[in-house]
């Protein structure tokens, strides 16, 4: 899937889990918004995708080193019947952060960054800057031009951070959660695609480890009608489960 999708379905995911909690307006908005940037964080293996090139020098030095992991992660657990890795033949893209264990990672980090005030607040910057972006590729004209200069997307998101710390800190526990179901609601869009994800490592399918799963009715990644009914259906979804939760 691309970008703005997968930012729609982790603003979802975050909206549903911060209504589960019984958060309020400030609580639902930031779960969205962090939802959307974590919905893009497994991407982070790919040397052009919005997470690498949200920060500029130090995004791509951290994409650098997921590369890096993914693929000394695939060379280390592969089996003889793993036979070259996804597109680039190193298991770099689509490999260790489109499993379960990386999404639960990012989740784990998130949290214990969220253990201090000022981690929180640096968590949820950069989260909800990420996830602005996101969502900015499903507008069109002047509007996704200002959500992709970062000046206005960094501002934007030191002003949320900074009324949600004031009004609703975020807690840890939830901060967590809501990035590593974000990433998971990821890998479930790339496992919708035809090019699929290990959904089962370090399990063995097959013989192997690396095993691309795909949906039994897998579509490619891109602006295909199957993308864009996913991209509206979130895009109602979303406001339609905040004004739910905040009525009901």
């Amino acid at each position: 899937m691309m970008g703005g999708t997968h930012a729609l379905t982790g603003a979802l995911a975050g909206v549903a889990l911060g209504a589960a909690a019984g958060g309020g307006l400030v609580e639902l908005v930031w779960c969205g918004l962090v939802g959307a940037g974590a919905g893009l964080l497994p991407d982070l293996d790919h040397p052009e995708a919005t997470a690498t090139r949200s920060q500029g020098p130090a995004s791509r030095a951290v994409s650098r080193g997921v590369r890096a992991l993914s693929s000394a992660a695939w060379r280390v657990t592969r089996t003889p019947r793993d036979d070259g890795g996804y597109r680039d033949g190193a298991g770099a893209h689509r490999h260790l952060t489109h499993t379960a264990p990386a999404c639960a990672a990012m989740g784990v980090l998130a949290g214990l960054g969220a253990l201090h005030s000022w981690g929180a607040a640096v968590v949820l910057w950069l989260l909800v800057s990420l996830g602005l972006r996101g969502l900015g590729q499903c507008l069109t004209g002047r509007d996704r031009a200002a959500l992709s200069s970062w000046l206005t997307v960094s501002l934007g998101a030191l002003l949320i951070t900074g009324v949600v710390a004031g009004v609703a800190p975020p807690h840890p526990v939830l901060l967590g959660a809501v990035v590593a179901v974000g990433a998971w609601v990821h890998v479930l869009g790339d496992w919708l695609t035809s090019q699929g994800v290990p959904l089962a490592w370090p399990m063995r399918v097959r013989g192997k480890r690396w095993w691309m799963h795909r949906s039994p009715l897998p579509f490619r990644a891109g602006n295909v009608w199957q993308e864009r009914a996913v991209r509206w259906a979130c895009a109602v979804g979303v406001p339609a489960l905040t004004a739910w939760a905040i009525i009901g």
